[in-house]
């Protein structure tokens, strides 16, 4: 059956896109914002460019898909082009038969092909280890929860990999339309949080430096506020907040990482800067 798999890259068609939703729907029960909206936003109206894809078919049956969002980011403070893989998923009766790796295979040529430079994704208990037959790890994520805002480091660490938000994509990313954001502005810093489908928890997505064109707005963040991600420029031990053991996380989440150009990078772990903002886990 392996030879009749079908694989196609992405069209971003209105109804390629309702066929996208509806498998990832069915795969992720729980994902309700995986929408035909939210993926026109997603793969389409993105401001660094349409989302790189493959959709695997047997017959007329869309039966696996992958995709990966394109950005900026700073790799040892050189701005370069690249990729963030989302939305991965087979249907229960395809597995095992590495669709996902063929997928991936096709983003990853496309990829190069259209001059992107990296990729990288997150992968849960279940992913990671699959994710390493084509990525290399970086390091899990932290996971912290607490009140206020972190406080951050006197002395700023010069990072090896962090993503660069232009105005236009943080306007598009804060454009989110399952999203529920809230925007506060102290001084010349910036601070997004998120709701979470927790009552009176919001999730904290971004700090940094303020961008004028973006307002302040949105519902206040509620007074418990969960932290997820990769900062080295936080202070932990001057922050009002607690690491969240692995085994009480649900979903414990691992950062990888593949150099497009054959140069084998990899970033240095203990300087990498990836907030929620990057990938939005909530």
């Amino acid at each position: 059956m392996a030879d009749e798999y079908r694989f196609e890259l992405l069209t971003l068609s209105a109804d390629e896109l309702e066929r996208v939703s509806a498998l990832l729907r069915t795969v992720f029960p729980k994902a309700k914002h995986l929408t035909p909206r939210y993926l026109d936003w997603q793969h389409r109206q993105n401001p660094d460019g349409e989302a790189v894809g493959c959709n695997a078919y047997l017959g007329r049956a869309l039966v696996g898909h992958m995709a990966a969002m394109p950005l900026t980011g700073r790799i040892e403070g050189e701005e370069r082009r690249g990729l963030f893989m989302v939305n991965g998923a087979v249907d229960a009766a395809h597995r095992g038969r590495r669709l996902q790796s063929r997928i991936s295979a096709a983003i990853f040529e496309e990829s190069v092909r259209r001059g992107y430079s990296f990729c990288f994704g997150t992968g849960n208990k279940w992913s990671t280890g699959p994710l390493l037959t084509r990525f290399q790890m970086v390091k899990p994520l932290d996971a912290r929860i607490g009140f206020g805002w972190p406080r951050r480091r006197d002395r700023p660490v010069r990072p090896s990999f962090e993503r660069s938000w232009s105005e236009d994509a943080l306007r598009w990313r804060l454009a989110n339309p399952e999203g529920r954001y809230s925007v506060t502005r102290r001084g010349e810093a910036i601070a997004i949080a998120s709701a979470t489908w927790l009552p009176g928890v919001s999730a904290i997505l971004h700090q940094g430096p303020g961008r004028g064109g973006v307002p302040a707005g949105g519902a206040a963040p509620g007074p418990v506020r969960v932290w997820l991600g990769l900062d080295p420029q936080i202070d932990w031990g001057a922050s009002a907040f607690l690491p969240v053991p692995r085994r009480l996380r649900p979903s414990p989440l691992n950062l990888v990482y593949k150099d497009l150009t054959g140069g084998g990078f990899v970033p240095d772990p203990e300087r990498v800067v990836f907030q929620g903002l990057d990938f939005d886990p909530f």
